[in-house]
């Protein structure tokens, strides 16, 4: 992998202090709210976990009387009003430390709480004046209290300072970011994942694929976060399809998981480009899950870049398992987009816009709400307009 001699740039490492992995790590959460000094946990979940499955079950007993309350839901894409709730709540049980259970829906939904209850907010539209605006972060007052997050899905949001919630009135997924929002204990238990819906695994793995390709193709990509990407594209080409063929393999399960990780690892300094940007839309104005927004558009926006990232594709389809010494750079970088169009089918996942429900008259409006973000994004191919977005648009529909 060659580096340019001038190669310059910074690498952030948000303040995250532990990551617990392993089958059975859900049993040291009470030993983390001790270590962190804290006594009363307020449990942050969806209906889904909640009333189909154990685990908000088990996660109580493990709490024992440290728990002091349990929110639920948090719907997909964090509404607005899911979050106000969910912070009346944590707040009227005295919360001092916050524990999410779930996929990127309670991990952002439990961020978003820590912003309400460090900075006193208590209705939707004072939510107005902490959203990220451009490139600067979101600025806050207080100190959040202490987020530990417990992962059923592959999403990668409890790795990242970020998080998003979806104003309903303007159908327009806000991003909010800053530092100590990301949550201080990660717990990766793959015994936890078993109940996750074979649908939902699938796509937010594939949420997880789409952090490594666009990361790689960076215009801020660097030496470390490419090896990280690398490795997590082929854990994945490797042993999503299994996790799926064979859900109790939890072995299989934990690569899939360190995946994820890996593949997150870089999210302020390097970034994500066109892809994500219209996923964040799509979801908020169109209700896709986040996870199937990636098994849509990441082969077109894969695509829409081929041209100016084509030695980087070229290291995707390597790491996808095909044999690239025999084909030119851009053979492999088509055969790269080929892979993961291969890897969404093998998955069953959705692979058009009309199958997620998105009409095209949809467009012009997800097009300029993507264009407030997509240009701060750091997408090899420069984005100059809401036509650049709506040409992949149509290609995905």
């Amino acid at each position: 992998m060659a580096v340019a001699p001038g190669i310059s740039g910074n690498l952030m490492f948000p303040p995250q202090e532990k990551v617990i992995f392993g089958q059975g790590a859900v049993s040291q959460l009470a030993d983390e709210i001790d270590r962190l000094g804290r006594k009363r946990a307020f449990v942050i979940t969806g209906t889904t976990v909640a009333k189909k499955t154990d685990l908000l079950t088990r996660v109580q007993e493990v709490l024992g009387p440290r728990l002091a309350g349990v929110y639920f839901p948090i719907s997909q894409h964090v509404p607005r009003r899911d979050v106000i709730a969910a912070a009346f709540h944590g707040r009227e049980s005295k919360a001092d430390v916050l524990v999410s259970l779930g996929g990127s829906s309670p991990v952002d939904g439990a961020k978003g709480v820590a912003l309400c209850l460090s900075e006193g907010i208590v209705s939707e539209k004072q939510l107005d004046d902490y959203r990220k605006q451009g490139p600067q972060e979101t600025v806050i007052r207080g100190q959040p209290i202490p987020h530990i997050a417990v992962t059923t899905t592959l999403s990668g949001g409890e790795f990242t300072s970020g998080f998003g919630i979806t104003d309903e009135g303007g159908r327009v997924k806000e991003i909010y970011r800053a530092p100590p929002f990301i949550p201080q204990v990660v717990i990766l238990d793959p015994e936890l994942t078993v109940s996750t819906p074979p649908w939902l695994w699938a796509s937010t793995g594939m949420r997880a694929v789409d952090h490594a390709v666009e990361r790689l193709y960076s215009t801020k990509h660097n030496p470390l976060v490419d090896t990280l990407c690398i490795q997590a594209l082929r854990y994945f080409f490797q042993y999503l399809p299994r996790s799926i063929r064979e859900p109790h393999n939890l072995e299989v399960r934990l690569y899939c998981q360190f995946a994820a990780w890996m593949s997150t690892i870089g999210y302020v300094s390097v970034g994500t480009g066109i892809s994500h940007a219209i996923g964040h839309q799509l979801g908020a104005r169109c209700n896709v899950p986040h996870g199937q927004t990636s098994c849509i558009m990441l082969p077109h926006a894969m695509d829409f870049n081929v041209m100016a990232a084509t030695d980087r594709l070229a290291q995707v389809a390597e790491a996808a398992g095909v044999d690239i010494k025999k084909l030119s750079i851009q053979q492999a970088a088509m055969a790269a987009i080929e892979s993961v169009r291969r890897l969404v089918k093998e998955l069953g996942c959705p692979s058009r816009l009309r199958e997620a429900g998105v009409k095209e008259s949809d467009f012009p409006l997800l097009a300029e709400a993507v264009m407030g973000e997509a240009p701060m994004m750091e997408n090899p191919r420069p984005i100059g307009s809401v036509t650049d977005v709506i040409e992949v648009l149509r290609k995905a529909w």
